[in-house]
């Protein structure tokens, strides 16, 4: 029988900011782009009303981390608008697993596998992780399925009109005195 590897975490839980951020890339659009926070703030309008539910200024101060403790309203809207699990943008590492979560909430089934492992000994648990491992190989599966999904293919881009990188000061100066030149 396999030996149960110790299954706590040691990283740093997830901040909001980041896992709004993760939540976007992967929402990624047909451009490359990912939603920006007023694509976000529109997106929590609900059906047949006209405001939306967060303001913009919310939705960017939660994705730039300047405001870190939403309401549980705010947190459901978020979570709608951004198709997650709203758990997912709770704080704590409990809630880091976006992966497990989806299943969660996609899956009765699941819910119901994960009450029948209440009370069962480490060594069953390892049973039934191997059994899934095995079902899933034989899917042609991965072993494993990473916490956090794949983005879709596309790099991250700029939005139009954002500049690459910063100007200096001298070549922030030099543009002006050749756009007041007419150059």
């Amino acid at each position: 029988m396999a030996k149960m590897e110790d299954s706590t975490d040691r990283r740093q839980p997830m901040s909001l900011a980041s896992k709004l951020l993760t939540a976007l890339r992967l929402r990624r659009g047909p451009d490359g782009f990912i939603p920006s926070a007023r694509d976000v703030h529109l997106a929590t309008a609900q059906p047949g009303q006209r405001k939306p539910l967060l303001s913009h200024g919310q939705v960017n101060g939660l994705m730039n981390g300047s405001s870190s403790n939403p309401t549980s309203a705010t947190i459901t809207a978020l979570a709608q608008a951004l198709d997650v699990p709203s758990a997912f943008l709770l704080p704590g590492q409990e809630w880091d697993d976006l992966a497990a979560l989806t299943v969660y909430m996609q899956h009765p089934e699941a819910r119901k596998v994960l009450r029948l492992m209440q009370g069962l000994e480490v060594q069953d648990l390892v049973e039934i992780t191997i059994k899934l491992q095995q079902i899933r190989a034989r899917r042609g599966l991965a072993e494993d399925v990473p916490p956090i999904p794949s983005p879709p293919p596309g790099v991250d881009q700029p939005r139009e009109g954002r500049p690459r990188r910063r100007l200096s000061l001298n070549e922030a100066a030099q543009r002006a005195a050749d756009d007041l030149e007419g150059h």
